[in-house]
């Protein structure tokens, strides 16, 4: 009697058993932590310092304002425009899949439908993010940089209508793939880290006749929100 009294007392405490249990568990759930976000790879923003414009005589033109002139300026010569980035740090095991570039013209100067286009170039690396007098270039082929876009701007470019919405003036998926080459490249190399690349837009005319005949892009020195030039990068797993 004694032992069927005691089995019957073991049963009727196994289900408080399983429920502590089940719940232990659950508990264990709730207050696990919760999995890694996954690595930001797209929408990243390479920062530009210092852009300015730079007069064929190597003097700097339009610091620190909201626009630049690119083309004709006293001719024969002429006015390009210098954009300084700082090189981004990429993760391990990572590398730039796309970069591209946004920007807004003010305005274009076509006077007797003589404008010509205007390229993009990447110029190097240095220490610093001042522009000196031999980044100016005006003509067809620079064999001194590296062309990442030719025709970058056109006279057929949109010239913004509204600050916020543009339209813009973007890299070609050319060009965006010619960027992501060449960043890879530069921040691969030793000691590039945490210093300057130079890009550049320049007019691709070899000479510049008399009169107007320009582009005004918006600067850094462009205070709305979606005014300054943009550069944007997405990563991707290094193949």
């Amino acid at each position: 009697m004694a032992k069927s009294l005691l089995a019957c007392l073991l049963l009727l405490t196994l289900p408080a058993w399983a429920d502590d249990a089940a719940t232990n568990a659950a508990a264990a759930t709730t207050n696990a932590p919760p999995p890694a976000a996954p690595a930001d790879t797209s929408g990243k923003t390479i920062a530009i310092s210092n852009d300015a414009g730079l007069a064929s005589d190597g003097t700097p033109k339009d610091e620190n304002n909201y626009q630049v002139r690119i083309g004709e300026l006293t001719a024969p010569g002429g006015e390009c425009y210098i954009i300084p980035i700082h090189l981004p740090a990429i993760p391990d095991g990572q590398q730039i899949v796309k970069v591209h570039i946004r920007a807004q013209l003010m305005g274009i100067s076509n006077e007797s439908n003589a404008l010509a286009n205007a390229d993009l170039y990447g110029l190097g690396v240095r220490d610093t993010n001042k522009a000196v007098a031999g980044d100016y270039f005006q003509g067809a082929k620079d064999s001194k940089a590296t062309l990442l876009q030719a025709n970058f701007l056109t006279p057929k470019s949109p010239v913004r209508t509204d600050a916020n919405t543009g339209p813009f003036v973007e890299s070609s998926a050319d060009g965006d793939a010619a960027m992501a080459k060449y960043l890879n490249d530069t921040c691969a190399t030793p000691g590039n880290s945490g210093k300057y690349l130079f890009l550049r837009v320049s007019y691709d005319l070899d000479t510049i006749p008399t009169g107007n005949n320009a582009y005004m892009l918006l600067t850094t020195g462009a205070t709305g929100d979606n005014e300054p030039p943009l550069i944007t990068y997405t990563l991707g797993p290094k193949k």
